[in-house]
């Protein structure tokens, strides 16, 4: 039981409040962060309580295509790749130009591997390296891990159902609005409201924070991440920034508010993202002028502002026939293509038609690829062409994409062990953040953010934060 203590509601003073039911450990947020941190708290024989604000836990993950970054997995061993969390951090250091903190992005990237094999072996997520991805966009090595249908809808499945095989307790449709705290600092528990305006009061010994990040709370980012105020949110929108405002409430420090997550595949005015891939395979983007304007295959979250700065505010897709019959694997493209997002051009003339540019500045452009595929014209961009996915249309097929904010990556510090740090360096007693709420290891903009990244600091987070949650409270 939760000894009395003097109660201090983060909002208000209260001392007559009262717990309706009391858990070791409280996680709030049921998205990926939470169920990871959730399934770990169990495995240490602690009862853990998730509460979720929606009618059931999807928030950002489903809105992704489900992709974990880890190394040293023993997926990655089976298809004959050698690689280890200190590359791996090697390359997270790299791609953030050194502007993320290093013993922390050395100590997730050795983690990480050993969160994806956990998740595989211990809780039957399947799991594996998905090699189309190769080794590209700032990782050094096949890292990219997914589940069968590769999408977050899927992998949100797996982690509620395997939270559902473990014991843990998930509450749906209630949403955090408040938190208790003692005089030493500590949370000792929460309130959370029904949709009916009824309330609950739920007391805890540690509080896991997995809320994401602030994407869709226009003032905070107008603060923190001003040039990006008008752009288009493709995220959740729960993702208000209220676990990272509480944390900054109790004292928490924060890093990286500017760093996010960017898209510039986002189909218009469909607004289903389009896989990257149509691109890696040898596609191209150009704008309303029929001109490229970078290299594609470099910096797909900073995508987001190139795309968002051409004229007219957006810019076409243009891939073949192969690579068009490739994507069909991909859930997305398929919805793509069901939606009437993607469409056929015969020829530069029909796909001068379709995308109303101009057929002298189409005709200029391919050229220019062909040539420079052909060894005869070097790229004014520096992209290198893998031979073996040169374009080869027509058939052209393109899709009109705008570029769009999908998540934080700035948030309350933490330590090794998930702890939230305030601001003169000490740690608040019981409280831990995962995933959007936390701190990434993206750096402090939109360039640093390495593929997968999201979902591989949320598991890896997420399993450290409920394992030491459990293992504080086995002692108690």
């Amino acid at each position: 039981m939760l000894q009395k203590r003097l109660l201090i509601m983060t909002i208000k003073l209260d001392k007559s409040i009262k717990f309706d039911i009391s858990y070791p450990v409280v996680i709030v947020g049921g998205g990926a962060a939470g169920l990871t941190a959730a399934l770990a708290a169990r495995d240490e024989g602690i009862e853990v309580l998730v509460l979720e604000r929606d009618s059931e836990p999807r928030g950002t993950t489903s809105m992704s295509q489900g992709n974990i970054a880890g190394a040293g997995t023993k997926s990655q061993k089976i298809n004959g790749i050698e690689d280890s969390g200190d590359i791996f951090a090697k390359d997270i250091i790299n791609l953030t130009k050194g502007e993320t903190d290093h013993s922390l992005a050395k100590f997730y990237a050795n983690e990480s591997g050993k969160t994806i094999d956990w998740l595989v072996e211990k809780h039957r997520i399947p799991l594996e390296l998905d090699l189309d991805w190769g080794a590209k966009l700032g990782h050094s090595k096949p890292r990219i891990h997914c589940t069968p249908s590769k999408t977050g809808i899927e992998l949100m499945t797996l982690l509620t159902n395997a939270c559902s095989s473990s014991g843990v307790d998930i509450l749906t449709n209630a949403h955090v609005t408040e938190l208790y705290k003692d005089e030493n600092n500590a949370v000792i528990g929460l309130k959370y409201k029904r949709p009916d305006g009824s309330s609950e009061n739920v007391g805890c010994n540690s509080l896991i924070i997995a809320t994401s990040g602030f994407g869709a709370n226009k003032e905070m980012i107008k603060k923190f991440i001003p040039d990006m105020s008008d752009a288009i949110y493709h995220g959740h929108e729960g993702n208000d920034g209220a676990g990272i405002n509480w944390g900054i409430e109790l004292g928490a420090a924060t890093k990286d508010m500017s760093s996010f997550q960017g898209l510039g595949a986002l189909s218009e005015p469909s607004r289903i993202l389009i896989h990257y891939n149509t691109i890696l395979r040898g596609g191209i983007i150009i704008n309303t002028e029929g001109k490229r304007f970078t290299d594609e295959s470099k910096d797909i979250s900073g995508m987001g502002r190139k795309v968002s700065s051409q004229p007219n505010g957006f810019v076409w897709f243009v891939f073949d026939e192969e690579i068009h019959k490739f994507s069909k694997k991909y859930e997305e493209h398929k919805d793509a293509i069901e939606s009437g997002a993607i469409k056929k051009a015969k020829n530069l003339e029909d796909l001068s038609k379709i995308t109303k540019i101009s057929i002298t500045n189409l005709k200029q452009t391919f050229s220019d690829i062909m040539k420079i595929q052909a060894g005869t014209f070097k790229d004014p961009f520096g992209r290198v062409y893998d031979p073996n996915l040169f374009l080869k249309g027509p058939p052209w097929y393109t899709t009109k994409c705008v570029g769009a904010l999908f998540h934080t990556q700035g948030g309350l510090v933490i330590n090794e062990h998930a702890e939230v740090i305030k601001n003169d360096g000490s740690k608040l007693p019981n409280l831990y953040a995962a995933g959007g709420t936390a701190r990434s290891i993206s750096g402090p903009s939109d360039w640093g953010y390495i593929p997968a990244a999201g979902l591989f600091t949320a598991t890896t987070q997420g399993r450290i934060a409920g394992k030491n949650a459990g293992v504080k409270n086995k002692y108690k």
